[in-house]
């Protein structure tokens, strides 16, 4: 998926499926921001996303669907 688009989806409840066909719900942060500074994991890797409440670091490109939730 293109950065562009997941990073629309940012801060929204999202479920993706990854490369090796994972399903994950969470909320949509990247890493890098302000608000996870304190965990040294989930602040100093760039350009990398994760949901919320899991930590599961991946790329854009490992991301293959998303669907937006409410």
């Amino acid at each position: 998926m293109k950065r562009t688009e997941l990073e629309k989806h940012l801060g929204e409840n999202v479920e993706i499926t990854i490369f090796d066909g994972k399903t994950i719900k969470g909320e949509l942060h990247k890493t890098g921001v302000k608000r996870f500074k304190n965990d040294a994991n989930l602040f100093l890797p760039r350009n990398l996303y994760f949901l919320v409440p899991q930590t599961f670091l991946f790329r854009c490109s490992h991301v293959k669907k998303l669907i937006k939730l409410n």
